[in-house]
């Protein structure tokens, strides 16, 4: 038998995640509507909010209506303020999901980009429809690439900021301690009666990758090859800047003041700032609760056990003496 020569060129066209990224083009003209609500005057004004420093908050949004993150550091000690955010519906099946996002829109959010649910649902949970952040105040004077201020990942916890500054910081606040803190207050939460198993769902949910805004960034390889993100120092950017995101579905967005401020001073000399919220009805109800038409989890998840029932796929159990190991 021949072998088949592998061509090392790169092809798009047989790229999955090139062919990923084609599969979930969004309607444009529909989102250009709920844009211009913003600037025709026609939406309006549901509640105001203030997510305080070294805190975490959840805050209600009904499918249609766009929440709204702002800064205002002039109001205060003239920092930008980083934020750590979660979506979860209220119900908490469905929750935005690092792992199906990233498959689809890359690390980095922009304009009409999506947030997705996890496997079994694959469903928008919130669409970005608004970002005014100066990127002309950002710069890599390194490597001349362009620098993001959002970036799917993860969160400071006590583990990490204990590897980083010793274990007395497990005193100090985290945005993990913020999203325990915000997911509690979420009714769902609070009607678990059992507290060892509301906990376990509180943990398990605030232990997601989450989107990072506000805090300047690259996803690029360090000296060493391996990649990482990349933090820059954020700069004071004008009172009044904000992201706003569009509802698809009714969700809690679980927020988190991050401790680290705008990352400007050592973590133990940061003054973070609070983020003003808001949340406006446009008046426009979402295209549909599943934009991609896939076939769920309830179905497919059969069909492999069903390989399992059949003997397709083994899976009798494996012990330490099912290898000579025990």
């Amino acid at each position: 038998m021949s072998e088949t020569t592998a061509s090392t060129s790169y092809n798009d066209d047989i790229d999955p995640v090139e062919q990923f990224a084609r599969g979930i083009q969004p309607n444009k003209a529909f989102y250009d509507q709920v844009i211009a609500t913003k600037e025709e005057g026609t939406r309006t004004l549901v509640y105001e909010e203030v997510l305080e420093k070294l805190t975490g908050d959840a805050y209600f949004v009904k499918a249609g209506q766009v929440i709204r993150l702002e800064q205002r550091p002039h109001q205060h000690n003239g920092r930008s303020q980083i934020a750590d955010l979660l979506f979860i519906t209220p119900d908490l099946e469905q929750y935005s999901c690092h792992l199906s996002t990233t498959g689809v829109e890359g690390f980095c959010p922009r304009i009409y980009g999506a947030l997705w649910t996890q496997s079994k649902y694959f469903e928008k949970i919130c669409t970005l429809v608004a970002d005014e952040y100066p990127y002309e105040l950002l710069e890599d004077p390194d490597n001349n690439m362009f620098v993001n201020h959002m970036f799917f990942a993860a969160h400071c916890s006590k583990e990490l900021n204990m590897i980083a500054y010793g274990n007395d910081a497990v005193h100090a606040n985290s945005c993990h301690e913020n999203f325990l803190q915000a997911i509690n207050r979420m009714p769902a939460i609070q009607a678990i009666e059992d507290e060892s198993e509301r906990r376990a769902k509180v943990q398990q949910l605030a232990d997601k990758n989450d989107l990072n805004v506000f805090q300047p960034n690259q996803i690029i390889p360090d000296k060493d090859g391996v990649t990482r993100g990349k933090m820059f120092l954020s700069p004071s950017i004008p009172d009044g800047v904000g992201i706003e995101f569009y509802a698809e579905k009714d969700l809690y967005l679980i927020a988190s003041n991050c401790p680290y401020a705008d990352q400007n001073l050592p973590f133990k000399e940061a003054d973070p700032n609070p983020i003003y919220i808001s949340v406006w009805d446009t008046g426009i109800t979402p295209e549909t609760d599943d934009h991609l038409g896939l076939i769920k989890g309830e179905e497919w998840e059969e069909l492999i056990y069903a390989k399992f029932a059949d003997g397709t796929k083994d899976i009798s159990v494996r012990t330490p003496e099912s290898f000579g190991n025990a």
